[in-house]
């Protein structure tokens, strides 16, 4: 083997397996729910329910809808709703299916107000545009309504052919313009029979995989089937189809609603699904590795908080160590201590939790901010009027700029960041009047500074990550 040969070798699996430095589950500073991944050219694309919601709140009300992007798969961020022209206070926006690319145009499948509808863009990241017009929504028209029902995820054959499947099994061929169903719909026999949502399927090596939940909230798992024969079946089940369900050693809970996807030009797959979060509509996203075995049947998944880090070359720079900084804020809310819901016993599932449930204490204290970590987050306490978050470099520091992950950022923030060298006379670096709808938001052209503070005028006070470079 000769040097350079060495090099590339070297290069390649620095890409692919990387060695785990950090912990990068959840792969998104934000809470959402139902993701999708696309990897078109060389960006991966984050398709997901955008939770607003805490431990009390259920499915009636979500986010903004937006894309995340990434070019690495670690540094994630979007730019204003992908959708113009609706108000999204009075529609919900949840679980969007794969996104087909068609004849030069991306088609996003996604549920609102108890129905799948189609919607098109030029581009990966929108806007998008119902596919039949006009731009209005009420949750009822028939125009862009594709399934009668939730979780509509659409798969297109290597010879064309496409499909969608949809919450309770059922399943349907698509016309050639993937906007209506093509015939009668089916309902595929599983092993499992109960409440089943988040449905998708793969093709790999001519064998098609279906892949349902059973369960929800703590006790949320992923079975599958395989067919050799069609998109629709029959299927066949493996010993081991149950592949996602609690870890309660990493203390990951409720693994749902997901898609797996394959990496360009590779065999790779990663399937990133949905965790509990701190319950109700809090969820974040997390991602593993998915491997299979030599019959074609796929191992168990592994669930950690190390996920699966970069998956191409980050050409960011790396930001300011802060590891030795001091954050400190106006309040802190109250710690939280979480235990996951659990289903009850006469529910049909491959593993129940305990009865005596596992628990976890959320924090919320400032250094949250700078920890390097997208589990964690600062709030503000609910009572707090001045809403600001501060933190000591301990030296005078040039600073290009200040990346800040906000809490809710689908809902959009207004801050001022303010510098200064010795914490009491203080200069804006960033003023934004109105809400801006973004994550991060960005502080440039900051100077020689020693502390730093944000100031929350509207939205959500709290912070997931600052990053400063």
């Amino acid at each position: 083997m000769n040097k350079i040969t060495l090099i590339i070798l070297l290069l390649v699996n620095w890409i692919t397996i990387p060695a785990h430095s950090q912990d990068y589950n959840p792969i998104i500073p934000d809470n959402l729910a139902d993701p999708t991944v696309m990897q078109f050219g060389d960006t991966f694309y984050l398709y997901a329910t955008s939770d607003v919601g805490d431990l009390k709140t259920d499915l009636s009300f979500s986010g903004n809808p937006v894309v995340w992007k990434s070019k690495d798969f670690v540094n994630w961020s979007f730019e204003g709703i992908c959708f113009q022209g609706v108000d999204w206070s009075k529609n919900r926006y949840w679980a969007p299916g794969r996104v087909i690319l068609k004849d030069g145009r991306y088609y996003l499948f996604f549920t609102s107000e108890g129905a799948t509808h189609v919607a098109i863009s030029d581009h990966p990241e929108g806007p998008f545009h119902f596919a039949n017009g006009p731009e209005k929504f009420t949750g009822k028209e028939k125009d862009s309504m594709v399934a009668e029902d939730i979780d509509g995820c659409p798969f297109v054959d290597d010879n064309g052919e496409a499909y969608l499947f949809w919450r309770l099994r059922k399943a349907a061929r698509l016309t050639s313009d993937l906007l209506h169903q093509k015939g009668p719909s089916i309902t595929i026999p599983t092993k499992w029979t109960s409440y089943s949502e988040g449905p998708f399927m793969i093709k790999r090596n001519g064998i098609y995989y279906y892949f349902y939940t059973l369960g929800g909230y703590g006790d949320y798992q992923y079975a599958y089937q395989i067919s050799d024969k069609s998109p629709l079946g029959p299927f066949v089940t493996p010993v081991e189809d149950v592949i996602l369900t609690t870890n309660l050693k990493e203390k990951i809970w409720g693994p749902g609603h997901g898609f797996a996807f394959k990496l360009n030009n590779s065999d790779d797959w990663i399937f990133a699904y949905l965790e509990y979060g701190i319950g109700g509509t809090s969820r974040q996203v997390y991602a593993a590795r998915m491997e299979f075995n030599p019959d074609g049947t796929i191992k168990p998944i592994l669930l950690d908080r190390h996920g699966v880090g970069p998956l191409s070359k980050n050409n960011q720079p790396e930001p300011i160590d802060l590891s030795h900084a001091i954050a400190s804020a106006s309040s802190i809310r109250e710690p939280l201590t979480v235990q996951p819901r659990r289903l009850p016993n006469d529910v049909q599932l491959f593993v129940h939790l305990p009865e005596v449930l596992p628990s976890r204490i959320h924090e919320f204290v400032a250094g949250n901010a700078i920890d390097n970590s997208n589990f964690t987050e600062w709030w503000a306490a609910p009572e707090d009027s001045q809403r600001w978050w501060q933190v000591d470099l301990g030296v005078d520091t040039k600073v290009e700029r200040c990346e800040i992950f906000f809490a809710h950022p689908t809902m959009g923030h207004a801050c001022v960041v303010e510098k200064s060298l010795d914490g009491k006379s203080w200069q804006t670096a960033l003023e934004e009047k109105s809400r801006v709808i973004r994550s991060p938001h960005d502080a440039g052209n900051i100077g020689i500074v020693r502390f730093l503070r944000i100031r929350i005028i509207e939205g959500t006070p709290g912070i997931w990550e600052v990053k400063l470079y």
